[in-house]
């Protein structure tokens, strides 16, 4: 067989495959307007335009292709409305993109085409999990997720691309593009913190936490155990939990920016991982069953806070400039500990940039950062010790101090 034919078998063999993924889906359902050898047919169909279009360059073939599949779909919503019968568009929308699946693959596409297929599926699959999820979002959520739209889509592309200000450290773009990061991680931890931290205990809710914000999860949980003092051990897992995970958040914010301090920072950050969770793991252990509660977390993406971070972040970055330009490495690492006491990933993405732009070296940057982050801890046991009980400061305490000791014998 020559490679023309195998080619073209190869074609239509995956507009096949493509098209029955989705028309099992479809299948499955009893007042279907279109099943699995539609699907198939339709997704084959599209391959035949697309080929006839490349062949007789007639790119009109595509469309009148398209046309008369939305005709076929419009014939049988007609046929069905005059016999009762329920007939949404989900299934008529689907086919033309069966038909558009098959164009591409005709194309050559494939990964394209396949990628849309698996999509296309999954949302049709999920189709009361995503009803659900509508259903359940307030005003509030949707705002949130409009002002992310505002802010990651509208404000970040007219941005310029260039360095002002002392040491050019001040890119507009850059500096928007890391509110755009931070926001993008808040607003997921958000929502799994709303539709799933709910039905789960404690730990996970620490976990989610951490996602979020690790702050103010330790400020909620401490309010609580103060209220309730049975709490007060469950509230130092969490609060673990949550400081726990910023390392992963950590890791991954830096590794995003500048990847070479990953091979610096994997290591001394995967053992104070280790170290956090074995305490909290204990004490967990020796909680009561009492159900944790799913704190009310603010908008992650509000415009107001988005300038805040995007302030601070310069503020950081510049300061570390100049603390390294001034005072050399004890200069950022005393920036390093200021900045870290409300917030690790100004300090994060500002060192990771500097190290990318050759300002500072990965070493001296992947020790600021643990200096923040022992700084934070800090911070936070101060808020526990305030805030909260006796016992949950005493409990929060061991596993901070699990958390910081490999970082502090670092240090020395």
């Amino acid at each position: 067989m020559d490679s023309e034919a195998l080619k073209i078998f190869e074609q239509y063999g995956l507009a096949i495959l493509l098209g029955a993924l989705m028309g099992l889906e479809r299948e499955r359902k009893e007042a279907r307007l279109a099943g699995l050898r539609t699907f198939i047919l339709v997704t084959l169909f599209g391959s035949i335009c697309g080929q006839l279009a490349e062949t007789s360059n007639a790119q009109w073939v595509i469309f009148s292709g398209m046309v008369a599949v939305i005709v076929q779909s419009a014939m049988v919503h007609v046929i069905r409305a005059r016999e009762d019968l329920s007939a949404g568009m989900t299934t008529s929308v689907a086919l033309l993109v069966a038909y558009g699946i098959g164009v591409l693959v005709s194309r050559n596409q494939s990964l394209a085409a396949v990628s849309l297929s698996l999509a296309t599926t999954v949302i049709l699959y999920f189709k009361p999990q995503m009803h659900k999820f509508s259903h359940s979002l307030s005003e509030r959520d949707l705002f949130a997720i409009f002002q992310f739209g505002l802010i990651a889509f509208i404000i970040l592309p007219i941005l310029p691309d260039r360095g002002y200000g002392p040491y050019q450290a001040l890119n507009p773009y850059n500096l928007w593009l890391m509110v755009v990061m931070i926001s993008a991680i808040n607003l997921v931890g958000y929502v799994i913190l709303k539709f799933a931290g709910q039905h789960w205990g404690g730990p996970v809710l620490g976990l989610l936490g951490g996602i979020v914000s690790s702050t103010a999860t330790t400020l909620s949980f401490s309010r609580h155990a103060k209220k309730n003092t049975e709490f007060s051990m469950m509230g130092a897992v969490v609060v673990a939990l949550a400081s726990t995970v910023v390392l992963i958040r950590i890791t991954f914010l830096a590794g995003l920016i500048h990847p070479e301090l990953l091979s610096k920072m994997v290591l001394p950050l995967s053992i104070m991982f280790c170290c956090g969770l074995l305490p909290a793991f204990l004490i967990w252990r020796k909680c009561s069953d009492e159900q944790a509660p799913t704190p009310e977390p603010k908008n992650p993406v509000e415009l107001r806070q988005a300038l805040l971070f995007g302030t601070l972040y310069a503020i950081v970055l510049l300061a570390a400039s100049a603390g390294k330009d001034y005072f050399g490495n004890k200069g950022v690492y005393l920036v390093s500990m200021v900045s870290g006491l409300t917030d690790v990933d100004a300090i994060t993405l500002s060192n990771a940039r500097l190290a990318e732009n050759g300002a500072l070296g990965n070493i001296q940057a992947v020790t600021s950062i643990l200096i923040a982050y022992v700084s934070n801890l800090g911070f936070k046991l101060i808020m526990v010790a305030l805030v909260g009980t006796r016992q949950m400061f005493k409990w929060t305490l061991l596993c901070f101090v699990c958390l910081a000791l490999p970082a502090l014998l670092i240090f020395l």
